[in-house]
């Protein structure tokens, strides 16, 4: 793993090859030949194009570039540190090789079943993942912590060509500076959802790309905001958690969940602006709902008062 960190670190730069197909990037992988391996394309998105390697001996995920990379503000080498630390702690897939010049990551695959948000509708799943965030939020601070205005900026410059999504994103970027900074941080993966858990022999957590140093209930606000958790469920993952649930750790959750909610409305109005979807409109208009009539500027409003 060191080994492949300074190899990351070296060849890090400013620009990312979003242009490389499979093969060529297989054939800049030491020991790996294309020609052995059986590609299939999977479910990627704007950041990534995902693809499954099969041959006789061996199974892995190849992670490649996409168009849109770059305008999410990943920092693939504060990823590559993080996820070598979940790796070891078999909290994540293991890294096999990493090159962030051509926008190549390439995982051990993991045989397991992902989830979906049935599963958290099942109490004793819930209780493990209470579990599983308890161990990556006791892994090694990274050093980088989750700047929510920064990304905030940054998503609301990709919302400059749409006047009503940029006013709104405003909106929701004066809620996130209204917060005050993390008292508490751990490293944290940022993007708990169903379809980043997957269930082998324990719990993984795939897709840590966002992830950083932040309060730990960010995470927890995560799952609970994106499915839209009731409230059974939401203490149910809170006691499980913190082993108890008091009004001061009650509230701090409901900060994050407004945090959450803010920043993840300024994501998908960012996809909505590079590539329209129906079904991405409908979630902005229901989370902005959650988020407030309007979705008030106000400091107050932001504190939920």
């Amino acid at each position: 793993m060191d080994a492949i960190l300074a190899e990351y670190k070296r060849a890090s730069g400013n620009s990312m090859s979003t242009t490389l197909e499979p093969q060529q990037a297989l054939a800049l992988v030491p020991g790996m030949v294309a020609a052995e391996f059986r590609i299939q394309a999977m479910s990627g998105g704007l950041t990534n194009r995902v693809y499954k390697l099969s041959s006789d001996d061996a199974t892995f995920i190849l992670r490649l570039n996409a168009n849109h990379t770059d305008a999410f503000g990943l920092d693939r080498f504060s990823e590559l540190d993080i996820l070598g630390h979940a790796s070891a702690a078999g909290l994540a897939p293991e890294i096999v090789h990493a090159d962030v010049d051509n926008g190549i990551l390439m995982l051990r695959y993991i045989d397991g079943r992902v989830w979906t948000s049935d599963d958290l509708a099942i109490s004793k799943n819930l209780e493990s993942l209470a579990d599983l965030l308890r161990s990556v939020h006791a892994l090694p601070l990274s050093g980088k912590n989750f700047d929510a205005v920064g990304v905030a900026s940054g998503y609301l410059n990709n919302l400059s060509s749409e006047q009503d999504l940029h006013e709104i994103g405003a909106r929701c970027k004066a809620i996130i500076e209204c917060m005050a900074p993390a008292e508490h941080r751990c490293c944290c993966h940022n993007d708990v959802v169903a379809a980043n858990v997957i269930e082998s022999s324990g719990l993984m957590l795939l897709d840590w790309e966002y992830a950083s140093d932040n309060d730990p209930l960010f995470d927890l606000a995560s799952v609970i905001s994106y499915h839209m958790l009731g409230k059974v469920a939401a203490d149910t993952l809170l006691n499980a958690y913190a082993g108890g649930i008091k009004a001061e750790i009650r509230e701090r959750l409901a900060v994050q969940i407004r945090l959450y909610g803010a920043v993840h409305w300024l994501w998908l109005a960012s996809r909505q602006v590079l590539s329209a979807n129906p079904i991405q409109l409908r979630q902005l208009a229901a989370l902005q709902k959650t988020l407030g009539q309007g979705v008030a500027t106000s400091c107050c409003a932001a504190h939920g008062a």
